[in-house]
């Protein structure tokens, strides 16, 4: 199952929860206020590999630091 990231709408506490991709847009419980007020994130995403010995990462770009959305992709 993967990890969620949401953020509650009332307190905004940032939290993580585990749960099964169809649940992922039910609204979670904050564990700060217990509010159900949250929302799901968009969360960056890091992919690491091995080259000759050497980890190499790659980090997705975040909201508002350009890629496609930005157009720094090339696609106009």
């Amino acid at each position: 199952m993967p990890v969620y990231e949401y953020r509650c709408n009332d307190c905004r506490t940032t939290f993580e929860v585990l749960r099964s991709m169809g649940d992922r847009e039910l609204a979670a419980l904050c564990p700060s206020c217990e509010s159900r007020a949250s929302m799901p994130l968009i969360s960056q995403v890091a992919a690491t590999r091995s080259v000759a010995g050497a980890t190499a990462t790659a980090t997705a770009p975040s909201v508002g630091s350009g890629g496609c959305c930005g157009g720094s992709c090339g696609c106009g």
